[in-house]
């Protein structure tokens, strides 16, 4: 994988683009093309001779029946890559559609039930490019995209890093993060995207089987995201803010690389799934004080750290006390960034809980949480999170 890493970085998409082959296959939404952000990009491919076909069709929460009519839209123009331009969303699909553009199946062949569960993909995919326009779910540098199987109503993960000297994975060939790309993104997207890598990086430093090299990546990105997401929030011309997210969504991305997610991410993507208009970042916001809560006796020192992090002052309080403020820290992050704090603000009924909970226990994310949790244990949770009537 080759990153590039700056402003203005995607200009270099038409000479990257020259060497993968002579067609490209453009995964996108209509928001980021209605916002003229691929004019850049399109005039840089132009520029190089290579020929392109647009598939637009991004949604949130995409789903595997979207990855399936855009790979076959892939092979019936014979493209010879994938652009992905866009959030997790747009790169989750060119992920899947370079999957199947060549190997058999559909989607679902693919699903992981945890990182025991690796190996189903046999052939390389299609090379692919990618090219950010949110600072969230570092998807442009990670080795996995999460798919809603419509069958099942819910978010699974597919993907696998190198598994031997190269070995197929799922993940860019070329990912140029360019922090410019994100100057025109709304408030609301820029607090969603920048509270989902807060959570890559929170739960990586936590999970089980995490390492040194992630936690050191981690912390780095907390306290980055501390610092600079309010600003991002309130002045989205901001550089210096904008420049320092996309850094810490990337390193994020890198961390998911190498530790499991937690209860977090399984609650989240399991509403997801159950309620498929509710956007990822959303949930993520709502149930992420309420895991912590959960995880606090399994993750004293950890959470104590992440506060020091965050710019809380720890001196002379227990680590318990200590650990309490990162909660508290997170908790105003998010009310400062105008996020829901409850699942009933998002249409979310009573009735809905038993399916999120179950579908919580089938998340690969689930086996990496610092505490065990089950079906139960999520029910009460997502019951916390559904705040009052």
């Amino acid at each position: 994988m080759m990153i590039e890493f700056g402003r203005d970085v995607s200009a270099k998409v038409g000479d990257y683009a020259k060497r993968l082959g002579r067609a490209a296959f453009i995964v996108t939404d209509k928001g980021v093309v209605q916002a003229g952000i691929l004019d850049g990009i399109e005039g840089a491919l132009t520029k190089a001779g290579i020929n392109r076909v647009m598939f637009d069709e991004v949604i949130a929460n995409p789903t595997d029946e979207l990855a399936q009519k855009g790979a076959a839209a892939l092979k019936a123009r014979m493209c010879d890559f994938v652009i992905a331009v866009g959030g997790g969303s747009s790169m989750d699909t060119a992920k899947a559609i370079a999957l199947l553009g060549t190997n058999p199946g559909k989607v679902a062949d693919y699903v992981l039930a945890d990182f025991t569960d690796l190996g189903k993909i046999k052939q390389r995919p299609l090379p692919l490019i990618t090219i950010p326009t949110t600072a969230g779910t570092g998807s442009e540098v990670d080795f996995w995209a999460v798919i809603t199987i419509m069958e099942k109503r819910m978010k699974f993960s597919i993907g696998q890093g190198p598994m031997y000297p190269d070995g197929p994975y799922l993940g860019a060939t070329v990912s140029l993060v360019d922090p410019v790309l994100t100057l025109g993104l709304p408030p609301k997207l820029t607090a969603s995207t920048g509270v989902d890598a807060l959570s890559h990086a929170v739960e990586t430093y936590v999970a089980k089987g995490t390492n040194p090299f992630v936690e050191a990546l981690a912390l780095r990105s907390i306290e980055l995201i501390a610092r600079y997401l309010p600003t991002a929030y309130r002045e989205g011309s901001n550089m210096e803010a904008r420049e320092s997210m996309m850094l810490a969504a990337h390193l994020a991305g890198i961390c998911e690389n190498f530790a499991n997610c937690g209860g977090i991410h399984s609650l989240a993507e399991a509403t997801g799934g159950v309620r498929g208009d509710i956007p990822h970042g959303v949930a993520i916001a709502v149930y992420f004080p309420h895991v912590m809560e959960y995880n606090l006796p399994e993750a004293e020192t950890k959470f104590a750290n992440i506060a020091g992090a965050m710019g809380e002052k720890t001196q002379g309080l227990s680590v318990r006390e200590a650990a309490e403020k990162a909660i508290t820290s997170i908790r105003k992050l998010i009310k400062d960034s105008d996020m829901p704090t409850n699942l009933r603000g998002l249409g979310v009924a009573e009735k809905d809980l038993d399916a999120i909970a179950e579908r919580a226990m089938w998340d690969m994310c689930t086996s990496g949480n610092p505490r065990e949790i089950g079906r139960d244990q999520f029910l009460a949770i997502a019951k916390r999170a559904l705040g009052e009537r």
